[in-house]
């Protein structure tokens, strides 16, 4: 009987695959782990949203009202300070 012959594989293309194999299936496993609240979300059963709202919210009703920030208020001793720093940097 005659013996058949191998083909050879090239050695750059065992190495790109043994290269590129590994980093595709890490990229998945990536964008899974990233994308996994709506990936559950999507194909879950109980279709719970991702964020759910706390009871005291759901009623409408918040329990303390929102904080309102006071603007900054600059003294004028402070803003002249400011003034003559600024005009010091723009004369030199």
């Amino acid at each position: 009987m005659a013996a058949r012959k191998r083909k050879k594989k090239s050695w750059v293309k065992r190495l790109a695959f043994y290269v590129c194999f590994p980093l595709l299936v890490w990229f998945a496993a990536f964008l899974i782990w990233f994308y996994w609240n709506d990936l559950r979300a999507q194909f879950g059963k109980d279709k719970v949203p991702v964020r759910a709202m706390p009871k005291a919210d759901r009623s409408g009703k918040s329990e303390r009202a929102p904080a309102n920030r006071p603007q900054e208020k600059i003294l004028d001793e402070d803003r002249k300070r400011l003034e003559e720093i600024l005009k010091r940097k723009e004369s030199k």
